[in-house]
């Protein structure tokens, strides 16, 4: 399967589901893990929000690297590890439009000052353990 056709198949999956967990690193070298409301753009790049007095938010302030992990039913996961920043101001609008169209329900979140961060994928694993043997795919960016 060459990258391309395998980027799509990521994407599709990504774009089935809505939570994911994400890992983050506190500053004393302890990782935090939460759920969190995601929305996947055609890059593979994953939008998510957090509020300024979360864990998370604090930790990608000093330590931008994140790890996701979406899909534990069926037996088909997608692990993704990347680099979080905050969007910037001027694509903020571009962002919060894609997220509500996944998410609807994340209107009142934006309405109450959630920041969006956007997560640029450094190792994805795609893994279908419902194949003999398991489907393991994985891509480096």
């Amino acid at each position: 399967m060459d990258e391309d056709h395998t980027k799509r198949m990521i994407l599709e999956f990504l774009r089935q589901h809505t939570l994911a967990v994400i890992a983050t690193c506190h500053r004393n070298g302890t990782p935090e893990a939460a759920t969190v409301d995601f929305s996947v753009r055609d890059n593979l790049e994953i939008a998510f929000s957090t509020f300024k007095d979360t864990r998370k938010f604090d930790n990608l302030a000093e330590r931008p690297g994140v790890a996701f992990v979406v899909g534990w039913d069926d037996n088909i996961t997608v692990q993704y590890e990347g680099e979080a920043t905050r969007v910037p101001a001027a694509d903020i609008e571009q962002y919060q439009e894609a997220y509500l169209h996944s998410l609807p329900a994340a209107r009142e979140f934006i309405e109450r000052g959630v920041v969006m961060f956007k997560a640029t994928p450094r190792w994805i694993r795609y893994s279908d353990f419902n194949k003999e043997p398991p489907e393991l795919i994985e891509i480096q960016f």
